[in-house]
Formats: structure tokens, sequence, C-alpha cells
């Protein structure tokens, strides 16, 4: 008989092949876990629209995880939830906005009662500003004294942060 004849009947058709998959399980093990450690190192991410359009700066401070104003072009949110008209706010007389400080001193008090019942949770008082590069200083100095007025005085002002170079 040939060689290429015992060849063929030693691996026959029925012969088995297998791979081995430990060595791919580890890697793919050590990416998953390298991917979620790194995946929260990011900072908080600020909520986003269409209708806000914030300043630019070249801070490095990345921003906390706070109680968020928003004030666009047309409405005043606090925590995403429409609490007034710009156009209204900036007819008010006084320097503070009654439907802000209200919404803002419900948002206080519900931290505060979370902070009796669960020790991890705790009121700091803080607070960011999202504003439209478009809206006035006097409507951002009304709303920095209603946020101070209703147990908010560490105020953080949101912004777009750009590139050095620019």
């Amino acid at each position: 008989m040939s060689r290429y004849g015992r060849r063929r009947r030693k691996s026959g058709k029925n012969a088995v092949v297998s791979l081995t998959l430990i060595s791919l399980m580890d890697i793919f093990t050590i990416l998953l876990l390298f991917l979620l450690v790194h995946a929260g190192d990011d900072g908080i991410a600020l909520p986003a629209t269409d209708q806000l359009s914030l300043p630019a700066s070249t801070s490095k401070t990345m921003p906390e995880s706070t109680v968020t104003l928003m004030v666009t072009e047309k409405d005043i949110l606090v925590e995403g939830r429409r609490v007034m008209a710009v156009a209204e706010a900036l007819k008010e007389n006084a320097l503070i906005l009654p439907p802000v400080k209200k919404e803002l001193v419900r948002l206080a008090e519900r931290t505060k009662e979370l902070a009796q019942l669960n020790a991890s949770v705790k009121f700091t008082g803080k607070i960011t500003v999202m504003g439209d590069k478009k809206i006035p200083f006097r409507l951002l100095k009304k709303i920095m004294s209603t946020a101070a007025r209703a147990a908010y005085p560490n105020i953080a002002l949101g912004v777009m942060q750009k590139e050095q170079g620019t």
C-alpha cells in the first residue's frame, strides 16, 4: 500500500477536530472586565438637548451628579421638568422666581427625607445650572438667586469643553 493510502486511512473521514476555547474565553473575560471597570471613569454626563447651546470653556473640572436646572431659549426646566417659561421669568420684577423656588424646595425636602432613611444619601445643596449662551445675564442672576434661597447655595455652571488650541 502506498504512503498516500495509509495516511488517508489513518486520518479518515470521521476525524474529530476540537478547538480549545479556554484561552479565547479568558481573553474575552479580561476584555469585558476592563471595559466594565473603565466605563464609569468619564464623569457625569450632563443632559443634552437641541434647544440648549452651552457656552464654551477650557475648564478641566468634570461635572458632579447634582440637581440640574436647564434654561433654554423658551423654558426653565428643573431635572427635565418644565417649571416656567423664560418670557414669564423675564417679566418677573422680583429677584426670586416663585415656581422655580417651589420646585427646588420640593426636591431639597425630598432629598433630605431620603437622607434620613438612607445613610448613603446626603443633601449637599449643589446644583448645576445649564443656561443657553443667548439668555440675558439678568435672567441668570434671578435663577442663581432663586437657587441660593431654595437651599442650593453651591452653584456650578454647565459649559461645553473646548479644545485648548481654539
